[in-house]
């Protein structure tokens, strides 16, 4: 029981620190791409640029969770709370 209760203990804070990595990245993402979109304008180059940010925000997204929640749904549940917490309070103070 104990090992269980630790377990999901751990998982539940693997879920919150994959979490602020992933916010912290799709900050920069988001900044690289306007970045990008004001010194080139919108165009193949500009996209083919970002292409390495758009996918690990996308993975972040979207994998990352589903992995999470096959092996446990806490650590799912915290990495999506943080994910949407910190990017609402990150939309907040802009």
């Amino acid at each position: 029981m104990l090992n269980n209760v630790l377990s999901q203990i751990l998982y539940g804070i693997s879920g919150f620190l994959f979490g602020i990595f992933a916010v912290r990245n799709s900050h920069k993402f988001v900044a690289k791409i306007k970045e990008i979109r004001m010194a080139k304008g919108l165009g193949l180059g500009s996209i083919l640029e970002a292409l390495p940010a758009l996918l690990f925000f996308l993975v972040a997204l979207f994998i990352f969770p589903i992995l999470f929640y096959t092996r446990t749904p806490i650590g799912g549940f915290v990495y999506l709370a943080t994910f949407i917490f910190y990017n609402m309070k990150g939309r907040a103070r802009k």
